[in-house]
């Protein structure tokens, strides 16, 4: 557990997908889906494992799921096993790791146009067929009170790889507006100007769940000489809740 002193922290940020929302249904499924429309047409389609995309999502340093399914994509139509890339991708690499290794063309827009279609639907006006948006199953992690209740106590903010509609979807499913927050729009992580521009260089406490969430702290601290502490949901605590109790005890 983080030995963060509660006293001294005043921003309290929080990354979105595996945090304050499981996107198991939605953004995993998404990644999923996009990558088979992309390989269709090939025979013995190869499987694509939830848990191994889960798994590379927190392994590796992705500003978004775009740069994730990338990766997957060219993996696969070189012929490797979803599993076997999750073992040999380097801890903290990036989809330029990946370029290099399978250099085959991937249509990038293409790939952001399907990625959208599964994942926001009718909300997408550059849809490239009719599908039901998969942003519906988003499942709320975070207790709301609890929010309610830090957000008497801390500046509340998030850092997050959705784009503001996404991020605003995220909200009205929580049930919460977070005022001040930073979407891929402005800064990608593990870029530090993410957390400068957000605190404008007071303390505080990241809560996120990937080596990159942890990448962004250490950058900012370094570069900026910021004193912000960094805790990994699923390792520091078992989730969001338990984390916001004892902080509020």
């Amino acid at each position: 557990m983080s030995s963060f002193a509660l006293s001294k922290n005043i921003w309290m940020v929080f990354d979105v997908d595996g945090v304050l929302v499981d996107p198991s249904e939605s953004y995993d499924i998404t990644v999923k889906y996009t990558v088979l429309h992309l390989i269709g047409g090939r025979e013995n389609l190869p499987r694509v494992e939830e848990n191994s995309i889960r798994e590379l999502r927190r392994k590796g340093r992705f500003g978004d799921d775009f740069d994730l399914t990338e990766v997957i994509v060219r993996a696969l139509m070189s012929g490797e096993s979803l599993s076997d890339v999750v073992d040999c991708f380097p801890r903290g690499a990036g989809v330029e790791w990946a370029r290099r290794r399978w250099p085959m063309h991937v249509d990038r827009n293409e790939l952001i146009r399907i990625f959208n279609t599964f994942y926001l639907g009718d909300l997408y006006d550059e849809r490239s067929f009719e599908f039901e948006g998969l942003w519906k199953k988003d499942r709320v992690v975070v207790d709301k009170d609890l929010l309610k209740r830090a957000n008497d106590r801390y500046l509340l903010g998030v850092i997050t790889g959705r784009n503001e509609l996404e991020l605003r979807l995220a909200c009205e499913l929580i049930g919460f507006h977070f005022e001040h927050y930073v979407t891929r729009e402005m800064y990608m992580k593990p870029d530090p100007m993410c957390l400068k521009v957000l605190v404008n260089g007071m303390d505080g406490i990241y809560v996120g769940d990937t080596v990159n969430d942890e990448l962004l702290v250490e950058r900012y601290n370094g570069e900026f000489g910021g004193n912000f502490e960094f805790v990994m949901v699923g390792r520091d605590f078992e989730d969001v809740n338990e984390f916001l109790k004892k902080v509020l005890e």
